[in-house]
């Protein structure tokens, strides 16, 4: 098992899926997987949201959408990123600091390189705190080690 499929499943499977693969994912973390039953899921990490697509075709056809595309290239944000932060290293990719991925501030400063598996784990982790919250709800941070 990779180790991306292992951090889904400890991190994403409070949401029922056996993942059983990362076929894909973007440079800004997005990730196109699979599960144990063949099915495909959009992961959102921005929005810490998992999507069932279905089956390959299904895959394709959501993949194939101007808006899917446009979210999963954000060329202004790569481009970005890539200009203040240089390109990413081999198992990283480019995201939001923690507050930002919050708020949802993508300004050019709350860009970072992050190591992919940590991205799926701090996703997984924070959708899953934040699941039940109404939009705009406050939260306070708690640092633990």
């Amino acid at each position: 098992m990779s180790r991306e499929v292992h951090a889904l499943n400890a991190a994403w499977g409070w949401t029922g899926v056996t993942f059983a693969e990362v076929v894909a994912h973007s440079l800004m973390g997005h990730a196109l997987v699979t599960d144990a039953d063949g099915a495909y899921h959009y992961l959102d990490p921005d929005l810490g949201a998992l999507t069932r697509l279905g089956d390959e075709a299904a895959a394709k056809a959501h993949m194939a959408l101007e808006e899917t595309g446009a979210i999963w290239r954000a060329d202004a944000l790569v481009d970005a990123a890539a200009a203040r932060l240089g390109p990413p290293a081999p198992g990283e990719v480019y995201s939001l600091t923690l507050p930002a991925m919050l708020a949802g501030d993508y300004a050019h400063e709350n860009l970072i390189r992050i190591d992919f598996v940590k991205l799926i784990y701090l996703t997984g982790d924070l959708a899953r705190q934040t699941q039940d919250l109404p939009e705009g709800a406050q939260v306070q941070l708690k640092v633990i080690d």
